[in-house]
């Protein structure tokens, strides 16, 4: 697309799924009157219904993790999908590689196109993935994982032949499907009881990124080359307060009120931090906003939310 920058800002983005949010929720039409952004965080005003005034503060926690070579692979990414003539959020799982050139690019547009579609209305984009299992000892019933399928290493406990290690790391993101996840446990089960158990096996499967069609034009990629640890937890919380103290220096003047939003990296919707991060700080740092919502993995979730009819352009439609 012509007249764009890469990579894109993830913040607006993230306020482009806020407004399709609100316009679902309240029936009511946005428009963008003025927006400014400085460091991690977007600013500025939406009409609503042509007569209410809201400003908005998008705080974008995904840019204190961002470097050079992930920015690069994130604008030739973005640049190769608008050349497709896609308008998409693509959201990447924490510390997935991207790619830089081909043939990867052109294998994430082919992933992108045969995207199916989730019952909330996010893309799964499915990408080839090898897992190797082998076994490191007759004695057990027990596999170590190393990689996306970390977390269920118990759903192998007693069902395998001895110790395994289970190599994913190619793997970082499982579907939303419980069939084909329970599927995948009990393909390395079988692979488990196969005589060559003893030599590494190579399992194929898919890694499977979220993404949200965004129809309006240009694409963004979101996501941090960072894996979750106990100090990017540590530094969430660290870089959310400054972000918040900065922006209470916003002013709009006159409006009806106000949003926080805030954007963050999650593998899983279900699994975002900063919910808690939020509930944990001062809640002076987030006194005076009428709404607040924090997007993950294509999700927005609010979390302050009004009672209906309340808000002035909430009334009943006439």
């Amino acid at each position: 697309m012509t007249g764009r920058t890469y990579p894109a800002d993830p913040a607006d983005a993230a306020l482009r799924l806020f407004r399709r949010w609100f316009g679902g929720h309240y029936a009511r039409t946005t428009v963008v009157e003025s927006m400014e952004s400085q460091d991690s965080t977007l600013t500025g005003v939406v009409t609503v219904g042509r007569r209410w005034r809201v400003s908005f503060t998008v705080v974008n926690t995904l840019a204190p993790d961002a470097d050079l070579a992930f920015e690069a692979a994130r604008a030739a990414l973005e640049q190769r999908l608008d050349s497709e003539g896609r308008s998409l959020a693509l959201w990447v799982p924490r510390g997935a590689q991207l790619p830089t050139g081909e043939p990867g690019l052109s294998q994430v547009v082919l992933s992108v196109q045969s995207a199916n579609q989730l019952e909330d209305g996010r893309l799964e984009v499915r990408r080839p993935a090898n897992i190797y299992l082998r076994r490191t000892s007759t004695q057990g019933s027990v596999v170590t994982i190393l990689g996306g399928l970390a977390a269920h290493w118990a759903q192998f406990t007693n069902r395998v032949p001895g110790s395994f290690q289970l190599q994913a790391q190619e793997l970082y993101r499982l579907p939303a499907s419980e069939e084909e996840r329970e599927l995948l446990t009990e393909r390395i089960v079988l692979a488990s009881q196969q005589p060559e158990a003893d030599d590494s096996q190579l399992l194929t499967t898919e890694d499977v990124w979220t993404a949200n069609d965004l129809e309006d034009g240009g694409s963004c990629v979101l996501g941090t080359p960072i894996p979750e640890n106990d100090e990017w937890s540590s530094s969430l919380r660290r870089n959310l307060r400054l972000a918040l103290r900065a922006a209470k220096g916003f002013d709009a003047g006159a409006v009806d009120a106000r949003a926080l939003i805030v954007l963050g990296a999650a593998d899983y919707a279900e699994e975002e931090k900063l919910t808690l991060a939020l509930r944990g700080m001062d809640p002076g740092l987030y006194a005076g906003y009428d709404l607040i919502s924090v997007i993950a993995d294509g999700v927005v979730k609010p979390l302050l939310q009004p009672a209906r009819q309340t808000l002035p352009w909430d009334a009943p439609l006439g």
